[in-house]
């Protein structure tokens, strides 16, 4: 299939709600052992299973009117019987008689008893069957409240009018707060002069103690004391430990402590899946990119190095050198390795999907680093420019040491005949050019963004140069139309040496 096509299905997929069709007699005939006739028993849903299994969901409707919680579940395997898995259907539900109860007085019911002075989104109502006693016909009433904050759902009964019960479908979050480095001390100082030349062994210092900046850290898990959140458990120590305060407040904490470390990856990898939701992509809408709680442990071994792991699916940082759970650029640039990986499970197998791998981990960095208050496209493009104080390659424009760069001017054979097939150092081609298609060549930050992240769905665990550079023209025509074909050509083929088969 051409890049272009599978974009427009990917994308069309994701934007349309899934038409199934009906399942296999074989695994309807396992339906004969729901608690529901099978009459009622409608499919709504048909998943695919490596080595050929299908999983088939059914929805219980009884006279067209949607049963709650009503379901039965039938797992066909390839070479096996089909067999019924989960059955939540009920038998003997009646016929639901005429509502008498209109919608809009419903939803004025519902209002009324949940006391919501303020609305954040649209109310809506649906008839339903309540399944208890033989089935009672109710709407279903949903209203999104800012004051109080929920998302309440009523059920009124359709003929008295009488609620039925209410609850909060809203899972609850805190914040925590605390000072930290956004992105790192040189970034925020603009140069690693001024007592940032060297780590002062891990103590705390007058100047790095004043780089903090207070900062709140969001979607912590309600009734927990820890840093356990919606898309960050974040662990410090050899011996990982759960890093906790009643109060959740953590101003005090500074660089010489190890919660300083692990407050630091909760904040930053927070905000960058907080990011990637803002483009549109979450497991709600069925194109979630890492869309769950990422384990990280800080401070988790001596030597100074980091790794995502693909088998654990942990981000574990270490201490040597600056703690590099100090630097938010190497935070992100892990958490890239962990996106990648999602998107294409055993991503990086071979030369240059490893080079693109770590590219694109340095872009990332450089993407949420740009996201940082204050920060410069100096300040971007140097990656790990406060771990690279240790080891990095300094850069008298700039004041600094970077780790690696992101403004490379090399072609791809080139960095190939430099670097020896070194995958951090091939990547900087990668990273550069995906810079420099960002802010060189007129396109938005977050419509390229999003671009680069729809391309990688199109990867194969294996992938290469010239087919990444594919599904990025493929992405952009699917998301505009193609507005950046031109450019993405330029850069990749024509600056950067690479022979792409979209571009003319």
């Amino acid at each position: 299939m051409r890049r272009a096509a599978l974009a427009a299905g990917l994308v069309a997929a994701l934007a349309a709600p899934a038409s199934v069709s009906a399942a296999p007699p074989r695994a309807a005939a396992k339906l004969k052992g729901a608690s529901a006739p099978a009459s009622e028993l409608g499919q709504v849903a048909a998943i695919p299973l490596p080595r050929g299994a299908t999983v088939y969901r059914f929805q219980q409707r009884v006279s067209g009117v949607k049963v709650l919680n009503g379901q039965a579940v039938v797992n066909a395997p390839k070479d096996a019987p089909p067999e019924l898995v989960a059955d939540s259907s009920k038998p003997r539900i009646e016929a639901p008689p005429s509502p008498r109860i209109g919608k809009a007085r419903a939803i004025e019911i519902a209002s009324r008893d949940t006391g919501v002075a303020r609305l954040r989104g649209h109310r809506s109502a649906s008839l339903a069957i309540e399944p208890s006693d033989r089935g009672t016909l109710v709407w279903r009433v949903v209203i999104p409240s800012a004051r109080p904050l929920g998302d309440f759902e009523v059920l009124v009964d359709a003929v008295s009018g009488r609620v039925l019960r209410a609850r909060d479908l809203l899972q609850h979050f805190r914040r925590g707060h605390a000072k930290l480095y956004d992105p790192n001390p040189v970034a925020e100082r603009h140069s690693f002069f001024g007592g940032l030349q060297s780590d002062r062994k891990d103590k705390n210092t007058r100047r790095l103690t004043s780089l903090r900046v207070p900062v709140t850290l969001p979607n912590i898990r309600n009734a927990q004391n820890c840093l356990r959140g919606r898309w960050v458990h974040a662990k410090v120590g050899r011996h990982p430990h759960d890093v906790c305060k009643a109060t959740l407040r953590w101003n005090s904490v500074k660089r010489a402590k190890n919660r300083f470390e692990a407050l630091m990856t909760y904040f930053h990898i927070n905000r960058a899946q907080s990011y990637i939701h803002s483009l549109g992509f979450s497991d709600a809408t069925r194109n979630g990119i890492d869309d769950r709680t990422q384990v990280v442990v800080a401070d988790a071994f001596k030597a100074d190095n980091s790794f995502y792991s693909p088998g654990s699916r942990r981000i574990e940082y270490g201490s040597g050198g600056i703690d590099d759970a100090e630097d938010a650029d190497v935070i992100l640039h892990e958490y890239g390795h962990s996106i990648q990986d999602d998107q294409v499970p055993g991503f990086g197998e071979g030369l240059q999907a490893g080079s693109i791998g770590e590219g694109f981990g340095d872009f990332w960095a450089a993407v949420m680093s740009s996201r940082s208050p204050g920060t410069t496209n100096a300040d971007d493009v140097c990656i790990f420019d406060w771990d690279g104080v240790a080891w990095g390659h300094f850069v008298p424009a700039f004041h600094r040491k970077c780790g690696r760069r992101a403004d490379s001017h090399k072609t791809l054979s080139q960095a190939q005949a430099s670097c020896r097939f070194e995958i951090h150092c091939v990547g900087k081609v990668w990273s550069s050019a995906l810079w420099a298609l960002r802010t060189q060549y007129g396109i938005s930050g977050t419509t390229f963004d999003k671009i680069v992240l729809s391309s990688q769905f199109m990867y194969t665990p294996t992938e290469r140069f010239d087919a990444a550079v594919n599904a990025l023209v493929a992405a952009d025509q699917a998301l505009t139309g193609g507005a950046n074909k031109a450019a993405i050509c330029t850069e990749m083929e024509t600056k950067r040496g690479i022979s792409v088969s979209a571009c003319p």
